[in-house]
C-alpha cells in the first residue's frame, strides 16, 4: 500500500452542504476534472494498492463532520464506500497509519482506533448488522474492504 502525494488527488467542491446532503466534490487527478463526484469536501489521503484507490474525504462540518472512504478502480468508478459520522460527533482524522500489504489504521471519533482491510475480491456482508455503531455502507450483499472499530459514545454536554 503506498500512500499517494496530495497533488495526484484533490477535490472541486460541486455542491456546498445543505440541510438534508452533505458537499459532493467532483475528483480531481493531477488537477485536472475526472468528472466522477463523491460526497465530501475536504481530500484528506490517498493510497494505492493493487490498482486501486483509497480515499479519505470529509465534509469540513466542525460540530457534526463526517469521514467519507472510498475504493476506487483504476478507472476511478466507486467499487465500495463507507461513511463515519454520528449526530453532533466531532471527528478528526488523525493517525493514518497503513500497515503492510493492505491494512489501514486511523483515529477519527469515538476515541478509536480504526482498521481497513482491503479485501483481494468483494466477499459476502450483511447490511446494516455487519458494522460497528457509526458507520454507514451501501446497502449491497457485498464489501471489498472490512472496516472495524469499537466507538465509545461521546459525552454530551448539558450546560
Amino acid at each position: 500500500m503506498t500512500l499517494l502525494r496530495t497533488h495526484r488527488f484533490s477535490l472541486r467542491l460541486l455542491t456546498a452542504s445543505d440541510a438534508q446532503l452533505g458537499p459532493r466534490s467532483d475528483i480531481l487527478v493531477e488537477g485536472k476534472s475526472t468528472g466522477k463526484a463523491v460526497s465530501g469536501a475536504v481530500f484528506e489521503a490517498a493510497y494505492s494498492w493493487n490498482g486501486r484507490y483509497l480515499l479519505f474525504i470529509t465534509d469540513d462540518i466542525p460540530n457534526e463532520e463526517t469521514l467519507h472512504i472510498y475504493l476506487l478502480d483504476s478507472d476511478l468508478n466507486v467499487r465500495d464506500w463507507a461513511r463515519l459520522g454520528a449526530m453532533y460527533s466531532t471527528g478528526h482524522l488523525s493517525a493514518l497509519e497503513p500497515e503492510q500489504p493492505n491494512v489501514v489504521h486511523f483515529r477519527f471519533f469515538g476515541d478509536t482506533v480504526w482498521t481497513i482491510s482491503l479485501l483481494p475480491a468483494p466477499v459476502f456482508h450483511l447490511p446494516l448488522i455487519a458494522d460497528p455503531r457509526g458507520v454507514r455502507r451501501p446497502l449491497r450483499l457485498t464489501r471489498e474492504f472490512a472496516l472495524s472499530g469499537n466507538p465509545r459514545p461521546e459525552p454530551r454536554n448539558h450546560g
